[in-house]
């Protein structure tokens, strides 16, 4: 496995994910390595062994699935990466064209996996407790 691979642009960085390399950690390690403590992060690819969730608000809890034995089309990994690390969504197709999304909890790369990272000031999270959930915080 060739490990990630990055380039420093003008207005943030292009990362290259092999096959194998976990989505969330390995973009969460180089932002720690980089001393990213705020970013917009954007994606596509493939991945595998995916786990994605959905918070239900009223119930305030979590409902995941496994995806597991396929590889499946990245079409659009959106997110942040803030003082915990990366923070993402997707939506990917399996090979009939279904379309599956959620809230990311972990997947690895299948193919390989192209991202953009764009810097921002650091981003913290802070409790809704009307919600039940983090969001980022504005607050400087």
């Amino acid at each position: 496995m060739v490990p990630m691979q990055s380039r420093k642009e003008k207005s943030g960085y292009w990362l290259m994910l092999s096959r194998g390399e976990e989505v969330k950690s390995a973009i969460s390690a180089w932002a720690k390595k980089k001393s990213i403590k705020g970013a917009q992060v954007w994606g596509i690819g493939a991945i595998t062994g995916v786990e994605l969730a959905y918070y239900g608000p009223r119930a305030k809890k979590w409902k995941t699935r496994r995806f597991a034995g396929k590889s499946y089309e990245l079409l659009s990994c959106i997110g942040n990466i803030n003082e915990e690390g990366l923070h993402a969504h997707v939506s990917m197709s399996d090979s009939s064209f279904k379309v599956h999304g959620g809230h990311l909890i972990s997947a690895k790369i299948s193919v390989f996996g192209e991202f953009f990272v764009l810097p921002t000031s650091a981003l913290k999270k802070k409790l809704a407790p009307a919600l039940g959930l983090n969001g980022i915080s504005l607050e400087k």
